[in-house]
């Protein structure tokens, strides 16, 4: 068997965990990988700017390119994208007749914040769309047949996201992990504001971060954290914040298994399908900020039962076959069948 993979092979990236278990789980005689983050990175920053919020200009020529030119094999038993949003349609069409299967996956919005006309010009192509994002079922299946439309959930990997720390050696403090966004702001001024303590990372956060300098409550541990260094974050503290994007209509994240993972109580509103990942008694769910508020000083007084949540939420996302391996390996059967 010979497979292609086209996509970011960039260390700490989700796309990489999904590559390599591809990898294990198919152990094809030929495994290519077609880096798209080495032409991004090499590119003009501008360009790199530009092409990344239009996804038009030099960018895209450039990757595209790349992609062409290192095509090993004549031909594919499968070729698998993630996140083809750069790739334009010759591309695909020409890759569409190298392979018996081409799928394509992104656990990301595909009609909204990350929006590419070229991936619309591109979806017919596909022998599969793969998404994790419920809302935009109708939105593909108007420019591709409902049969080709796969849908499955985030994932965590693990190898990567596990606990690094007993209960007893984790801290009260609250851990985000995300971009800033209005919604999230007001949520990190609530927390600080009640003498909790908020452990940080992400972009945007600067006027926040500075706004509040010197205020002892929020650790701003900077603009990201990768692969062992991210889990050991989550696992550090009891408490993680699950919070979703109000850009777009998202229901859950990578987050929403991560942090469950990781052996902290995942924070996380209730909605349609976090209600059906978890029960009551498996993760802490919040109506509203005050509501949050609230579970959080109840749980600090209340260790024991929390410690029964992070055990019993761990316990979930390991039998439930949300890890990777689990989801990829369901959707190479029915892709390969």
């Amino acid at each position: 068997m010979k497979v292609l993979y086209i996509g970011q092979f960039s260390e700490g990236t989700t796309s990489k965990m999904r590559a390599k278990t591809i990898e294990k789980i198919l152990k094809p005689n030929v495994f290519q990988v077609i880096d798209t983050h080495v032409p991004f990175f090499k590119s003009n920053k501008l360009f790199r700017s530009f092409g990344f919020r239009y996804k038009i200009g030099p960018l895209i020529a450039v990757i595209n390119k790349f992609v062409i030119k290192e095509l090993k094999a004549s031909y594919f038993d499968l070729i698998w994208i993630d996140k083809g949003v750069f790739l334009t349609a010759k591309t695909t069409k020409l890759l569409r007749k190298r392979a018996d299967k081409l799928v394509h996956f992104t656990p990301d919005m595909a009609f909204y914040g990350n929006q590419s006309r070229l991936f619309n010009q591109s979806v017919p192509y596909f022998d599969y769309v793969i998404t994790t994002k419920s809302k935009e079922l109708q939105l593909y299946e108007r420019i591709i047949p409902k049969e080709k439309i796969l849908l499955t959930t985030q994932g965590f990997d693990k190898q990567i996201h596990k606990p690094y720390h007993t209960f007893e050696q984790k801290d009260n403090a609250i851990v985000f992990i995300g971009l800033a966004e209005p919604s999230r702001l007001k949520i990190a001024e609530q927390i600080i504001n009640q003498n909790l303590t908020l452990k940080l990372v992400g972009k945007g956060w600067e006027a926040f971060v500075e706004k509040h300098k010197g205020n002892e409550n929020l650790k701003f541990i900077g603009d990201a954290v990768y692969s062992s260094e991210y889990s050991k974050l989550i696992s550090s503290s009891k408490f993680g914040l699950g919070l979703l994007s109000k850009n777009f209509p998202e229901l859950h994240t990578t987050r929403t298994f991560e942090i469950p993972a990781c052996g902290t109580a995942l924070l996380t509103e209730r909605n349609a399908e976090t209600r059906l990942f978890y029960k009551d008694d498996e993760v802490v769910f919040y109506e509203n900020q005050e509501d949050l508020i609230e579970k959080i000083f109840y749980f600090i007084k209340n260790q024991a039962e929390l410690k029964n949540v992070i055990a019993s939420g761990r316990n979930t996302v390991l039998n439930g076959n949300y890890d990777y391996e689990s989801i990829i390996k369901e959707l190479l059967n029915l892709i390969l069948k």
